[in-house]
């Protein structure tokens, strides 16, 4: 009896009101995504993400304990790691130079596609503990992602044993720096053409 009771609820379909709980609570993560970006995290009060998003600031605690909190839902909900783990794995087999080429062009592509989640990132880091710790956490999630394409190319024999490590953070931040810093290319050299050098760089060495 208690088994199938378990598995009933287990297996409990989402009510109404739970449907319009977590569309509610989506709507927080979305408009504090927006404040946060616009205003900055540690200038932004409760109360003020509150008003923005047309709610009691009593109902934003009863979602997130605390700003911290919303500020790791707004990451888990707009991180670029899901879109990059799906170009990954669908690339995995392919050689090293196309799949790091493509990749690093769509993850350029990403990084401004994420422009209020960046802004955060780029703009808080010096204001808040919990900015820096929260990039740090998916910037090594992304490079991890790298890195594990790396290996399984040294695994085939593509490429030669190294530190692959290195590698995968020599492409990952210079990519966030070319979104960051809103570099001025050469009119011949426009990011994507600057990210295909880079790979080609560092595949083929530049020692003479």
């Amino acid at each position: 009896m208690i088994e199938h009771s378990v598995k009933a609820e287990k297996t409990r379909r989402p009510t109404w009101r739970d449907e319009k709980a977590e569309e509610r609570r989506l709507q927080l993560i979305d408009t504090a995504l927006e404040v946060f970006a616009r205003k900055g995290f540690d200038k932004t009060s409760v109360r003020e993400l509150a008003a923005a998003a047309g709610v009691a600031q009593g109902l934003m605690y009863h979602y997130f304990k605390s700003k911290d909190k919303l500020l790791e839902a707004v990451v888990e909900r707009h991180s670029f790691l899901p879109q990059l783990k799906s170009l990954l794995a669908t690339l995995h087999n392919e050689p090293a130079a196309k799949v790091l080429k493509a990749v690093g062009r769509q993850f350029y592509d990403l990084l401004g596609q994420k422009e209020s989640l960046m802004n955060i990132f780029f703009h808080e880091t010096q204001s808040h503990p919990i900015v820096p710790r929260i990039w740090r956490g998916i910037m090594n999630e992304g490079i991890s992602l790298f890195q594990n394409y790396l290996d399984e190319r040294v695994k085939a024999g593509e490429l030669r044993t190294h530190n692959t490590d290195v590698t995968a953070r020599t492409l990952a931040y210079t990519i966030v720096l070319l979104r960051a810093g809103g570099v001025a290319f050469h009119q011949r050299t426009r990011p994507e053409a600057f990210i295909d050098q880079m790979v080609d760089n560092i595949l083929s060495g530049i020692a003479a």
